[in-house]
């Protein structure tokens, strides 16, 4: 892999785009226990968190990082990371890389010399967005919208005034025609135009079985001792296969925002293990996306889509800049979150994320925001919360 003719976003950093292809089925699992009669129920993609860590642990083995001695040091000795890092020779921009994603994104199969082009790159439908029941592709998308402010509804919470509500404004459809939730996937050229105000067809919505699907397997626990199989231990687990026809195959897109001194490791890496089993991605530099972003003028208000799950400590809401409020939302569900931290040997507290495609309405037009929505950090070098940004009216 090479870093070269990547953009740069400071004197010394540069954001590097990476397209991931899996060399077999993907397992990235969530914070659910996994045990007897449970199926191990694999996500579409990796949490941030998985995929940082993927990304961090070649670096840091690209480097010649002493694992052993960089979980003593930060474990018994107390050290921070970059210190650590520091009493191995080891240079403290490797605690500097940000990671973003990961995105189902489709590209050609063939491999191309040097940098790949940017692929088409995938998110979640946002959770605003309804289709007529039993409707064709021609048919017109319907959106959820936040109730106007003073707008009565029977059993909502309000202030004393009677004019803002305490909670977030309720959303309402303002169409008398059956709906259902319009899930699946959105380009992003037709994300582009949501964030516009502008309607979208259910032919814009691309459904998940195009780029993906789930491979269900049976197996059966090995007792450690004998080799042999070990009794009432069977289970059942399911693994992301990905579309591959017609030049075209489907994988995962990420983003890392890489130091100038760290970006000669790169060249290093070929392959990632990510997910469950250590099975293997391949990996190759492509040109980063261009995200659509929809600047508000001095009369919008905002409104921001997840595109990776996000982790707040406020549950559902994000920590947002001094003077914007969420005067409304839409999160379809949570995440429960896990995992096992290596440098402390133990387990992570779970947590619950917000899932990609959840909106927020804001109360004013945010003209400066973070890289992402993230509460320390740890979480923004993850990559949580990815966010694009749109308007609306109302």
């Amino acid at each position: 892999m090479t870093a070269a003719d990547t953009p740069v976003i400071d004197s010394k950093t540069r954001t590097v785009g990476l397209l991931l292809d899996p060399l077999d089925v993907l397992y990235c699992g969530d914070g659910r226990p996994f045990g007897g009669a449970v199926r191990g129920q694999s996500l579409p993609t990796p949490l941030p968190q998985t995929m940082a860590g993927a990304v961090w642990t070649a670096l840091l083995d690209a480097a010649g990082c002493d694992f052993a001695r960089l979980v003593h040091d930060v474990s018994e000795n107390g050290l921070p990371f970059d210190k650590a890092l520091a009493e191995q020779g080891l240079s403290e921009d490797l605690a500097d890389v940000h990671v973003r994603g990961p995105w189902l994104a489709r590209f050609p199969t063939a491999v191309p010399e040097g940098v790949s082009p940017a692929p088409e790159v995938f998110v979640a439908a946002p959770a605003i967005l309804h289709k007529p029941k039993h409707a064709g592709d021609r048919q017109s998308l319907h959106r959820l919208s936040p109730l106007p402010d003073g707008t009565s509804l029977p059993g909502w919470a309000r202030t004393p005034s009677g004019r803002r509500y305490d909670q977030p404004r309720p959303l309402w459809l303002h169409s008398g025609e059956a709906t259902e939730p319009a899930a699946g996937l959105i380009a992003l050229p037709a994300l582009h135009r949501f964030l516009s105000g502008d309607s979208l067809n259910a032919a814009d919505l691309v459904e998940r079985q195009e780029l993906i699907a789930f491979d269900h397997r049976t197996g059966i626990a090995i007792d450690a001792v004998t080799f042999t199989a070990a009794e009432t231990y069977i289970y059942t687990t399911s693994f992301v296969a990905f579309a591959r026809r017609d030049g075209f195959q489907a994988g995962l897109y990420a983003e890392l925002a890489v130091p100038d001194s760290v970006a000669p490791l790169l060249d290093r890496i070929t392959t990632l293990r990510l997910g469950g089993e250590s099975r293997r991605v391949a990996v190759r530099p492509c040109q980063p996306v261009e995200w659509p972003d929809v600047a508000p003028g001095p009369d919008d208000r905002s409104l921001l889509v997840l595109t990776t799950a996000g982790l707040f400590a406020d549950a559902w809401r994000p920590r947002l800049p001094s003077g914007l409020n969420v005067v409304a939302a839409a999160v379809p569900g949570s995440i429960p979150v896990s995992g096992w931290d290596l440098a402390r040997g133990g387990p992570k507290p779970a947590r619950f994320a917000v899932p990609p495609g959840s909106v927020y309405f804001l109360d004013g037009p945010a003209t400066e925001l973070p890289a992402v929505l993230a509460d320390d950090d740890l979480l923004r070098r993850q990559g949580w919360g990815c966010f694009v940004r749109g308007v609306w009216s109302g």
